[in-house]
């Protein structure tokens, strides 16, 4: 029976190893993936003395990433500043940014500039650092949403990315239609499979040795009579 006890005692242990290191596996993964609507834009230009080009030796002059958009820590009291201007000519973001990093020396060469990505963006200012408008990029080709009032699902647009064609609907808690989420990742079933394999095998080793225990109880119940 302490040979029994031991090897449960190891069993549960390594079980609750397993499950420790699949859920911290598991949490280390979902913190370094960005979130499945976070995206920037990131252009590719050229600075030269206090001037703004789009870089020659890019075919297209920006992409659109998936990346969280994080404000660019300034050094300088004096950035450049974007924005981002969608389809009803309104300025949906601005942004600060400095094409030297803070490198005095650097008078002319390739910079590369982050900006939140817009749904509905239709073009991107570039202003010096006294206001002066230098650059102006057309991102409405990489923009799913269109402001013409139509909510266009199949395109992507909802109440989030759309605002301005999907207008949200007042719904009662009982109206409230479920959400849209992409489901759970392969990760995700990954854990939940393990651990309920885990449970599963708990509930037979607790059942094995259960019917162990009844099998030498009748045992010697039997001796006993005999």
């Amino acid at each position: 029976m302490k040979n029994d006890n031991l090897k449960f005692k190891i069993f549960v242990i390594f079980l609750i190893l397993l499950s420790t290191f699949y859920f911290l596996l598991f949490s280390s993964v979902l913190a370094d993936e960005p979130g499945g609507d976070d995206f920037v834009y990131l252009f590719h230009l050229y600075y030269d003395n206090d001037q703004l080009f789009a870089d020659r030796d890019f075919e297209f002059k920006y992409d659109v990433i998936p990346e969280e958009f994080k404000s660019e820590i300034l050094v300088t009291q004096f950035p450049f500043k974007g924005e981002v201007i969608n389809f009803k000519n309104e300025v949906a973001a601005s942004f600060l940014f400095d094409p030297r990093k803070g490198d005095r020396g650097f008078l002319k060469g390739k910079v590369a500039v982050k900006a939140p990505y817009i749904p509905d963006a239709d073009k991107v200012y570039f202003y010096d650092n006294q206001g002066n408008q230098l650059l102006t990029f057309f991102v409405g080709e990489s923009s799913f949403c269109d402001d013409d009032g139509i909510c266009n699902v199949e395109k992507g647009e909802n109440e989030q990315t759309c605002s301005n064609d999907c207008k949200a609907i007042p719904t009662t808690d009982d109206q409230r239609p479920a959400t849209d989420g992409e489901g759970l990742s392969g990760m995700a079933w990954t854990l939940i499979i393990l651990v309920l394999a885990s449970i599963g095998a708990g509930g037979w080793y607790f059942w094995r040795k259960r019917k162990m225990v009844e099998h030498v109880q009748e045992d010697q119940f039997t001796n006993k009579l005999g």
